[in-house]
């Protein structure tokens, strides 16, 4: 993963109403971006076109967060979730970034980035998150389309509600085969019960 250093302890404020847009091929390199973003980022429009999108990747971002948007948009859905971006003076910024894939008869052609200032809330609670996986906290917690997911006992069933509806299909027809088996041997124990009783 890309480490783009020096790094500050500043943050570049933006102002609320801001939206930092940019648009990539498929490889990630950056083909348009608008004032916004040169102005927050601080690079000249002459230094981002043609380059790779992380070019403002901050080293305090988890790979995990981008192998969870590549997985995601790769697979044709749009991705959302929280980033912190390196200014090129070294400066951060947090933005809510959202990843949309751009289809042109029925071809993926690239990516669309859409990007705005979230809350003081939302940034505390990433950054923490962000902080505990970069330390190898990785197992309490799961980047999923760019939401961040507490690993407990019963995620695995939280995570059902993701399922498309022909496994959901699937899964309720499993269950009823299963409660069907199951009554059905109660009721073959139960009648040679009362037989042998009989006899």
């Amino acid at each position: 993963m890309r480490t783009n250093l020096p790094v500050t302890q500043r943050e570049y404020s933006f102002a609320q109403d801001m939206t930092l847009m940019s648009t990539t091929d498929t490889q990630s390199h950056i083909v348009y971006a608008n004032a916004a973003f040169v102005e927050v980022s601080g690079f000249p429009y002459e230094e981002i076109v043609g380059q790779p999108h992380n070019m403002v990747r901050h080293p305090d971002m988890p790979k995990e967060a981008f192998a969870d948007m590549w997985k995601t948009i790769k697979s044709g859905t749009p991705w959302t979730g929280l980033v912190k971006n390196r200014c090129k003076n070294g400066d951060f910024y947090w933005v809510i970034a959202n990843v949309t894939p751009i289809v042109e008869t029925g071809q993926m052609v690239g990516y669309m980035s859409v990007r705005i200032k979230p809350t003081q809330q939302q940034v505390q609670e990433a950054d923490e998150v962000y902080r505990q996986v970069k330390a190898g906290n990785a197992e309490k917690f799961s980047i999923e389309q760019g939401e961040v997911v507490k690993n407990r006992w019963w995620t695995p069933l939280a995570r059902l509600k993701h399922l498309s509806l022909k496994w959901r299909a699937n899964l309720n027809l499993g269950f009823l085969l299963f409660v069907m088996a199951a009554l059905l041997t109660n009721i073959v124990f139960v009648d040679d019960t009362a037989t042998r009783e009989k006899l």
